[in-house]
């Protein structure tokens, strides 16, 4: 993880101290800015026989 990697992370748990789950979310903030030509070829992939919309978007995050 470099430097300028950035963390969220949620608490979910008790407002006594202790926690139930704890996840950490990596990568940056916000939405992933892409070209035309990259989306096109998420969403041909998406549309391949056999292919799983939930598989290929997390796939491509």
């Amino acid at each position: 993880m470099g430097l300028d990697s950035k963390k969220d992370v949620h608490l979910d748990g008790s407002t006594r101290g202790s926690v139930g789950r704890l996840e950490v979310l990596e990568g940056p903030p916000g939405r992933r800015v892409r070209s035309e030509a990259e989306r096109a070829r998420i969403v041909a992939e998406s549309l391949l026989p056999g292919a799983q919309v939930s598989e290929v978007a997390r796939k491509h995050g």
